[in-house]
């Protein structure tokens, strides 16, 4: 038992966090066209000073080095280069020495692994936070179908109330439960039956990596952990139950039969793919309410009022940057980019709904279609072309950049590029090409570090995780607040009561539309943001 608690915080006080997917910056105008080149190999300096009480590698900047490439071979990310060094927010140049946070040796990682084992070991009851066998109290020697739950009281037998249908036919509890009552699950990929394979030397010196999915767990349960926190010096006497579904088929098979998850009365995730639609039929069957976390395709909202997705279509991003467009620039060339791909199909023909008749208000030229062959046929030179490229396919997104931006080289032509959210997950996409273009995206997420709210979330964050926060931890606390927070507040009202509840988080902002009674929530919170001097603001 004892091994299975400590895991969590081995994994934590090591400080992994995702490298932020970013895009290339280069070190001057001259470097843009040689991207293709094999990066220079980058060695850590053995140059560490102490400034103002805090470590710092002092590394010497040579030609062909990026952001990007610093922070990779640091095991940092760009954000936290930046923080450090506001003086080349403009861009790299050769022979500038920039401040990188120094890290601790493995030693020093183990004995603070030590000290935090030792304090909480203390004090397990009441307030504990155990990792548990959620399907049996055998070992089983195949697989390990581990739940981690945090629980601030001991567990109480729990008295469901009487259920009644509603007009549309599906089951709704009406009867609002005792606060204590209240259990909320969160399904994270933790892979914890993989526990004994992890070499955390090797991780600490960078030689192993702990997989993507299984970072995004440990960092979403990290903002979900402070959210809970939160409400709970607020009073709030819920449960909070996370279970581990980076299992075999038998074994999640198996965990959906625990007769626990029928006493749930709010499920958060599984955060991707085909075992988030298992776990909603589950949570339809049995009347509880579910978030998608990550989600895109509204396809998931389907036929289960009681289901609501945090992240913006596709469909829902084109709208907003129909709207923005056609209000902002009605005056200009508008132009869409069509990638010929079916799946596109429908957030093309929602821009032209949403944009044409606004144009058209204002006698404005409506919007045109253009593909990579009849680029030139369409350009203007007499005023600014607006190309907006609504896809979701990457490749075609980083051909259709590269393309306007050789274009705008060539012809000198105008070009402001719209693209969707996805534009912040591209890595083959060019700092350089961005900012030439003055991209603007549709965004679903966005942090303002000049917060003060968001400050101090940060240096909490620091001080209880040893880290800085990544976009995983921002969501996990954004959602678990606001759906926490709700849940105590409306109880089983709580979906009815989404469409009223705008708020915006440190990263997330929520306004659920529900398009009828039949089918689920989608939150429209949809910004717009732009790229200038190598990072995105937020315009609207």
């Amino acid at each position: 038992m004892k091994k299975k608690y400590y895991t969590y915080y081995y994994l934590r006080t090591l400080g992994w966090r995702l490298i932020a997917l970013l895009f290339l910056l280069p070190l001057g105008l001259g470097q843009v066209f040689s991207q293709q080149s094999t990066p220079p190999l980058i060695k850590k300096s053995d140059k560490i000073e102490t400034i103002e009480g805090k470590k710092f590698y002092i590394h010497l900047v040579e030609k062909g080095q990026t952001l990007y490439s610093i922070a990779k071979a640091y095991g940092t990310t760009v954000d936290i280069i930046l923080s450090n060094n506001q003086d080349i927010s403009a861009g790299l140049k050769s022979g500038k020495k920039i401040k990188i946070p120094f890290s601790e040796n493995t030693e020093a990682i183990k004995k603070e692994i030590e000290k935090q084992v030792s304090a909480k070991s203390q004090t397990l009851p009441p307030k504990k936070e155990i990792v548990s066998n959620a399907l049996s109290k055998e070992k089983d020697t195949a697989y390990k179908k581990e739940t981690v739950a945090l629980d601030l009281k001991n567990t109480m037998n729990i008295s469901l109330p009487v259920q009644k249908k509603d007009s549309t036919g599906v089951i709704v509890k009406y009867s609002m439960k005792n606060e204590a009552d209240l259990h909320v699950a969160l399904f994270l990929p933790l892979s914890l039956n993989s526990i004994d394979e992890i070499n955390t030397d090797k991780i600490a010196m960078g030689d192993e990596k702990i997989s993507e999915d299984v970072k995004a767990g440990i960092e979403f349960y990290e903002g979900a952990k402070m959210a809970f926190d939160s409400l709970r010096r607020e009073g709030f006497k819920g449960y909070l139950h996370v279970y581990d579904y980076n299992l075999d088929s038998a074994g999640f098979e198996k965990l959906l039969k625990n007769s626990e998850l029928k006493e749930m009365d709010l499920i958060i995730g599984p955060l991707h793919g085909k075992k988030f639609e298992a776990v909603e039929k589950f949570s339809k069957e049995h009347n509880i309410s579910i978030i998608a976390p990550f989600l895109t395709n509204n396809n998931i909202l389907l036929g289960n009022p009681n289901a609501s997705k945090v992240t913006p279509s596709y469909v829902t991003q084109a709208d907003a940057l129909a709207q923005y467009v056609s209000e902002n620039f009605s005056g200009q060339n508008i132009i869409l980019f069509n990638s010929a791909n079916p799946k596109d199909k429908p957030y093309l023909n929602t821009f032209k709904r949403v944009a044409n008749p606004i144009l058209q208000k204002s006698n404005a030229d409506t919007v045109k279609e253009i593909t990579f062959t009849t680029l030139q046929d369409f350009t203007r030179k007499t005023k600014p072309n607006i190309v907006v490229i609504p896809s979701s396919n990457q490749s075609f997104v980083t051909e259709a950049v590269n393309k306007l931006f050789l274009d705008k080289q060539e012809n000198q032509d105008s070009i402001i590029v719209f693209g969707m959210n996805n534009f912040q997950d591209i890595e083959s996409l060019d700092f350089g090409y961005l900012n030439a273009l003055h991209v603007y995206v549709a965004s679903c997420s966005f942090v303002d570090y000049n917060n003060a709210q968001t400050q101090k979330f940060i240096l909490k964050y620091r001080k209880e995780f040893k880290g800085e926060p990544t976009s995983h931890v921002f969501s996990g606390f954004d959602i678990a607040l606001y759906y926490l927070s709700a849940l105590r507040k409306y109880g089983h009202y709580l979906n009815k009561k989404l469409p009223e509840l705008k708020q915006k988080g440190i990263q997330t902002e929520f306004n659920f539309y529900q398009a009828d009674s039949e089918n689920g929530y989608e939150n429209k919170g949809v910004g717009i943001m732009k790229f200038e001097n190598y990072s995105y603001t937020r315009v609207k």
